[in-house]
């Protein structure tokens, strides 16, 4: 008789608030997908981020003041970055590489400005655009 392949992911049994539960109610529901389903998709989602949490706290348990000036200097540089990029956008400059990478939507090239509507778009003209959304 032949064994069936063990399942590589684990089920749980969790708790969660009311809100929790209906946000992924209604992620599944939209997705096409269970609730379960939804939640271990997500979780997979930010493993990364959840890893990196379980690391600065066990190091926190070690040497609390060294991941507390670790994480400060992590936010400082982020607020840093932010502050580029608004005002990049401000001035209307492209952004760099590795932040326009991070923002473009996909399927376009980073810094790049459409001159007429998406294809689904039926109307709509720019400002300083002619009739049919050409410049």
């Amino acid at each position: 008789m032949p064994s069936t392949p063990i399942s590589e992911r684990v089920r749980l049994t969790i708790s969660v608030s009311p809100e929790v539960h209906a946000t992924f109610q209604r992620l599944a529901a939209t997705s096409g997908m269970s609730i379960s389903r939804a939640m271990g998709d997500w979780l997979d989602d930010t493993l990364d981020a959840a890893s990196f949490m379980t690391e600065k706290l066990e190091q926190a348990r070690a040497a609390p003041k060294m991941v507390a000036r670790e994480l400060h200097a992590y936010a400082l540089g982020l607020a840093d970055q932010t502050s580029e990029v608004l005002a990049a956008i401000r001035k209307g400059d492209p952004l760099p590489p590795a932040q326009s990478s991070a923002l473009a939507p996909t399927g376009r090239a980073a810094g790049v400005r459409r001159h007429s509507p998406p294809s689904s778009n039926t109307g709509g003209k720019g400002p300083g655009m002619a009739k049919g959304g050409r410049p």
